[in-house]
């Protein structure tokens, strides 16, 4: 099993999902299909399987668009 890397995200301490939230992964490179069905294991063991998690290659970004309001 490789070497697990823990980094400390700021003053994150705990994890508190609400219903309807999303999450994304980034990662500063990309990775193989089996680092991405560990990553989703372990998402699925610390939160469970119903929050989804999305996971970006390097250098991609999400946005949203909405429609303008009248």
């Amino acid at each position: 099993m490789d070497d697990l890397e823990i980094r400390f995200l700021g003053d994150l301490q705990r994890l508190e999902v609400k219903p309807g939230d999303r999450f994304v992964l980034t990662l500063e490179r990309a990775p193989t299909p089996e680092v991405t069905q560990r990553v989703r294991q372990a998402w699925q063991a610390f939160v469970g399987g119903g929050v989804p998690l999305l996971i970006l290659d390097p250098g991609m970004k999400l946005g949203a668009v909405s429609a303008a309001e009248e």
